[in-house]
């Protein structure tokens, strides 16, 4: 074989080389960024929903705010398990799960225990003294939102089909499918308020939220627990509902 033979085969084996590995750096890069945009829409809308409720009145708002805030602690640990996953040197528990990941998990339980405790006692309180709501901005803001989790739903799914049904893909989309439900009382209770002005619909549909925001969170708590004692694997497991 002539010099210049081995030359061109030496340059197609590089350039093949590069193309797999441009294509694997494309698909590494997919493969931790495909949360980024569900992330953003989410976080946005749930700082737009607590200011909402405040403007509103509507503790059921809120208490999707709430929801919604844990829909963006699922999807921030997710996006944070594919960016730790390929770092070796990131500081680990005995169970291989990063202390970040358990850091972020335990701030979210303890925020969203912090919520519920709070609606609960609003919920209370507005039971025994109606608190005057505004429900054309509730239904308003509120079906802006359940737009939004479809939005997102919609995305999610779509990564599903792409690359495939992981623990990290479903548990995300199950917590937008929660949320959908969050979102949905929220508008009933707007509807109800504006058409026939019965107030204690708001408490009623906050504490039924707040049911299924303690739900997420207990399974949380339980997720880390028995990532601390060696059971399951948080980074696999995390918001597995």
């Amino acid at each position: 074989m002539t010099p210049s033979n081995k030359s061109t085969q030496k340059n197609i084996h590089l350039a093949h080389e590069d193309h797999e590995h441009d294509r694997e750096d494309s698909h590494h890069h997919d493969g931790h960024h495909h949360y980024l945009m569900p992330f953003m829409l989410i976080l946005i809308f749930a700082i737009i929903e607590a200011i909402g409720s405040w403007y509103t009145g509507s503790l059921a708002l809120l208490s999707d705010a709430g929801h919604m805030f844990t829909d963006v602690a699922a999807l921030g640990l997710a996006w944070l398990a594919g960016l730790l996953a390929k770092k070796p040197n990131v500081a680990r528990h005995a169970s291989g799960v990063s202390y970040v990941e358990i850091a972020v998990s335990i701030f979210n339980a303890v925020t969203m225990l912090v919520v519920i405790i709070f609606v609960l006692y609003e919920a209370i309180a507005r039971f025994k003294q109606p608190h005057p709501i505004q429900g054309l901005g509730l239904m308003v803001i509120a079906s802006l939102g359940l737009i939004v989790n479809l939005v997102v739903a919609k995305l999610l799914h779509q990564q599903v089909v792409h690359q495939g049904e992981s623990l990290n893909n479903r548990a995300a989309f199950l917590h937008v499918m929660g949320d959908l439900l969050g979102s949905v009382a929220a508008v009933a209770a707007g509807v109800v308020v504006y058409l026939t002005g019965w107030l204690p619909i708001d408490p009623i549909l906050s504490l039924l939220i707040s049911i299924l925001l303690l739900v997420f969170t207990l399974n949380l708590i339980r997720d880390i627990w028995q990532t601390l004692h060696g059971t399951a694997s948080l980074g696999g497991h995390v918001h597995d509902h």
